[in-house]
């Protein structure tokens, strides 16, 4: 009996350490699964997987290159940490700040991207970068955040002139083509169509005529169409997807070496830091090509891990905003989609370029390719969404409406 008594004495024990360590470890996680729980999860489980496939990646290129193996990586480390100062510049402002302040802030970006067409650095034909000592910043990254801010702001202000006609649409393509033209001029039209798509996307939402979308989408075809006959170059590289076999050594050999490292991969990839195409067969392997080498070396199951990762984190956003615009929060539920319509558009264009789906753009995948401006801005666009799940909780008493 004293034994049984002494078992059970024992038995007890270990059962309250381990309630109290569960609760311990519990009260380490969200005791709610909710869409912002969910999103910081994706978002930091996608930072540690960048970190290792840029080191993986660009390993090879900076050996050869600056006779330094990590010479990308102590850069991207850098960057990250510049994008968490970033986000706790923008979380020090409220959103009111930013949406009364954006006419100045787009006038700050419009004199960015016109130093970076004067003094910007040259890089494949493409001046896109403003050198800062060791950092290089690419001002149509920021761009696309604001103008996401200026569409979410200017449907909410001219409510009545988005749905009524063509007023609404004309003035806000005035200050997007200011904007667009110097983008163009770099030249970067990856980041021309996200900003594109992103405007046509918040003016569907806004209640814009279907009209509007078939008479740009033509004008805007059109214009597109112009500019790839301009440059013989653009329409070799616009064609060279559909078959970039025809010309694997030529307009067609990063396409081709991105098809091989998918190849390569096949369910679960050859393991990490085993690529054969990261070693100066495929180039921009680090930053537009990312995720064929994450396919080289992870396989399929590494290539849906991450694109898993990107789509929770896309519709997270949409969420959030859903409910913001539920709520009466409408610029904020405006600017929350702009930005969810912004990596939407991103990780398409991203995955299928790299799949040869699409023609290839100098977009990166949010998170994941090396570049810091990239990073700087998706993780400010975070940490904003964060902030529209904040402030729109409640329902907003006061209707936002068309002010001047």
């Amino acid at each position: 009996m004293i034994g049984k008594k002494k078992a059970s004495h024992i038995s007890t024990v270990k059962i309250s350490r381990w309630s109290e360590w569960s609760e311990r470890l519990a009260d380490v996680f969200p005791k709610e699964l909710c869409a912002r729980n969910i999103l910081l999860f994706c978002v930091f489980s996608l930072f540690v997987i960048g970190a290792v496939m840029v080191a993986s990646a660009s390993m090879p290129y900076a050996n050869t290159t600056y006779k330094d193996p990590f010479y990308f990586l102590e850069r991207h480390v850098i960057s990250i940490c510049v994008a968490f100062v970033v986000a706790v510049i923008v979380s020090r402002f409220t959103l009111e700040v930013w949406f009364k302040n954006i006419f100045l802030i787009w006038l700050l970006t419009i004199g960015l991207l016109l130093v970076t067409l004067v003094i910007g650095t040259e890089v494949n034909g493409a001046r896109r970068w403003i050198r800062v000592g060791f950092f290089t910043l690419q001002p149509s990254e920021i761009a696309k955040l604001v103008m996401a801010i200026f569409t979410a702001d200017y449907v909410v202000r001219r409510a009545n002139e988005v749905r009524s006609g063509w007023k609404g649409l004309g003035r806000l393509a005035l200050v997007m083509s200011v904007s667009l033209f110097f983008i163009i001029c770099e030249p970067d039209f990856g980041s021309t169509f996200v900003i594109v798509a992103m405007m046509f996307g918040v003016f569907f939402l806004a209640g814009a005529p279907f009209k509007q979308f078939g008479v740009m989408g033509i004008a805007i075809v059109v214009s597109l169409g112009l500019l790839i006959l301009l440059e013989p170059y653009r329409l070799a590289r616009l064609m060279s997807f559909s078959d970039p076999w025809e010309n694997q050594l030529g307009a067609g050999y990063q396409l081709s070496n991105a098809l091989m490292a998918f190849g390569r991969g096949e369910w679960f990839g050859v393991g990490l830091g085993h690529s054969m195409q990261k070693m100066s067969y495929l180039p921009e392997a680090h930053t537009d090509f990312m995720l064929a080498i994450l396919a080289e070396e992870f396989g399929l199951v590494g290539i849906m891990t991450v694109l898993s990762l990107e789509f929770i984190m896309l519709a997270c956003c949409l969420k959030i905003g859903y409910r913001a615009l539920h709520n009466n929060h409408l610029r904020a539920g405006y600017l929350a989609y702009a930005i969810g319509f912004i990596f939407l558009m991103q990780i398409l264009v991203n995955a299928g370029m790299n799949m040869g789906l699409l023609p290839t753009k100098g977009l990166t995948l949010p998170f994941i390719s090396y570049g810091g401006s990239s990073l700087m801005m998706c993780t400010a666009m975070i940490v904003l969404i964060l902030k529209i799940d904040t402030s729109t909780k409640k329902t907003n008493p006061q209707k936002e409406i068309a002010d001047f």
